[in-house]
């Protein structure tokens, strides 16, 4: 007899292959499960819904409740723990399908996998972005989409592997304002800066409201997230940072989810003094 040893996501898949084919194949279903998965639902509120006839939705009802996906309470249907959990993970899965539809040649064009793996798994928290895009030729382009975008705003945290020659004049505005500006570069970047912009460092070293650091990691990513909005941008395939193409979202889950990125990079990184690099 010849044995192999099966990948465990293979196994796991044999196993539920049954339960996949069950939500897969009724948009009923569905539609269901993401609605009760946002608030209790009379059967009336379903048929106003989705313009389904009772005798649809019913069925489908029964057969979530058979398999405890959900329960009645009153006259009101509602999600149950497992069935809360289940349905969370299918619309994880449907918005990064969207995601990835709808977005196709961004994600398929960028380095995008360079994101750290606990952030690449939970991408679809970014789904409700779209692409910004600026033509080549016009070099101000970014500086006034940057500046236009933070403003207003008391939160500025940023990510970046590269140095534009406009971003240190524009952080050092914003600190001035009393915004609080937490920074992370990367080390060719930092000493970069500190050969060519040393006076604009000089000037916010001591400000409180403003602090960098540098992190030794090849970071492949860079953005900036504010209380109110998330810019992304990533490098191209052969290499090259994509200046003209951002990722913007002014979603709370994306805002949330570019808020945990960077203080992953936050912890990873280390303070910095511009004597270190005298």
């Amino acid at each position: 007899m010849y044995f192999y040893c099966m990948i465990p996501e293979i196994e796991s898949y044999e196993a539920v292959k049954g339960e996949l084919k069950f939500f897969a194949t009724s948009g009923v279903r569905i539609k269901l499960l993401i609605s009760l998965n946002k608030e209790k639902m009379t059967v009336d509120q379903m048929r106003s819904e989705f313009g389904y006839r009772t005798s649809t939705i019913l069925p489908v009802l029964a057969e979530l409740k058979s398999r405890d996906l959900i329960h009645k309470d009153g006259g009101y249907y509602e999600m149950t723990p497992s069935g809360k959990l289940i349905a969370s993970k299918l619309v994880d899965f449907i918005e990064t399908l969207y995601m990835f539809k709808t977005q196709e040649r961004f994600w398929k064009n960028h380095e995008t996998y360079t994101i750290p793996d606990l952030f690449f798994k939970n991408v679809s928290s970014i789904s409700r972005s779209h692409i910004m895009e600026h033509e080549p030729a016009d070099i101000f382009a970014i500086p006034d989409h940057f500046m236009k975008m933070l403003e207003g705003c008391k939160i500025i945290n940023g990510v970046s592997p590269f140095l534009h020659p406009d971003f240190p004049g524009m952080f050092s505005a914003f600190a001035e304002h009393e915004a609080a500006v937490r920074l992370v570069l990367t080390r060719p970047v930092l000493e970069l800066a500190c050969r060519r912009y040393s006076e604009v460092l000089q000037h916010v070293e001591g400000m409180p409201n403003f602090s960098l650091r540098v992190i030794d990691e090849d970071v492949k990513v860079a953005f900036t997230v504010t209380e109110n909005i998330l810019s992304l941008g990533f490098f191209r395939l052969d290499g090259t940072y994509d200046y003209n193409t951002d990722l913007v979202s002014e979603d709370a889950a994306a805002i949330e989810w570019g808020n945990m990125l960077f203080e992953y990079y936050w912890q990873q990184s280390t303070d910095v003094t511009l004597q270190d690099f005298d």
